[in-house]
């Protein structure tokens, strides 16, 4: 059995990618900064908003006070956009409520804290989850490495864990590529077939699917490490 399951709401949860990329987008046309569409999907998919802004800027992100004036246009373009409401996918929710009875979940996040809170506490979910690490906790550049460092750290203080036993639900490469670098297990969920290729193995959707799934797709065994 994994010792955890980490998963980020979004993409999984809720699908905010159009709110995501709608917010980016009212930032950049506010200063006048040009860009293109596929850059945005290339740079917005999977990151924080701060994250994806510093991409997109280019060499003009060294310019601090643009970079933070465009992030804050960006956050708070997100913020009201997610005001207006999103839908909480039944499936994903009731894969988190099974799962969590076998193995604490801990959800690790490109979105922020109170976005973040709000979508589980729609979802029924927030006392579901053994910890959330979003945006906020890494200095607002997410997903990296320390992002799945400090879910581990989380798990460590309920039970003994190692990171190999760990599987993360990924849909964007972003998160792979961190939670990989994290030396975690992963598996793409719903994801187009060269962010599948990156991940330990992938499924289409989390219909059906239950953690003993997840765990004979990635040969975690049922004894636990001594």
């Amino acid at each position: 059995m994994a010792d955890g399951v980490l998963l980020d709401w979004e993409g999984l949860l809720a699908g905010t990618a159009d709110a995501r990329r709608g917010a980016l987008r009212d930032a950049l046309t506010a200063e006048e900064i040009g860009f293109d569409d596929a850059v945005l999907e290339h740079h917005g998919t999977g990151r924080s908003v701060r994250a994806a802004i510093a991409r997109l800027l280019g060499s003009r992100a060294a310019d601090a006070t643009l970079a933070e004036l465009v992030a804050l246009r960006a956050e708070r373009s997100f913020a009201a956009r997610l005001a207006h409401g999103f839908a909480i996918d039944p499936v994903a929710a009731r894969f988190i409520e099974l799962a969590q009875l076998r193995a604490p979940v801990v959800i690790v996040t490109a979105a922020g804290r109170a976005e973040s809170d709000s979508a589980l506490r729609l979802a029924g979910l927030h006392d579901s989850c053994a910890a959330v690490v979003t945006a906020d906790d890494v200095g607002g550049d997410a997903p990296t490495r320390r992002s799945y460092e400090l879910a581990l750290e989380h798990l460590a203080r309920r039970r003994s864990v190692r990171a190999g036993r760990v599987v993360v639900l990924a849909t964007s490469l972003p998160t792979i590529r961190a939670a990989r670098e994290a030396e975690l297990r992963t598996v793409a969920v719903g994801a187009p077939a060269h962010v599948a290729l990156e991940a330990d193995a992938a499924v289409g959707s989390l219909d059906g699917l239950t953690l003993d799934a997840v765990d004979a797709l990635l040969g975690i065994g049922a004894e636990r490490p001594a």
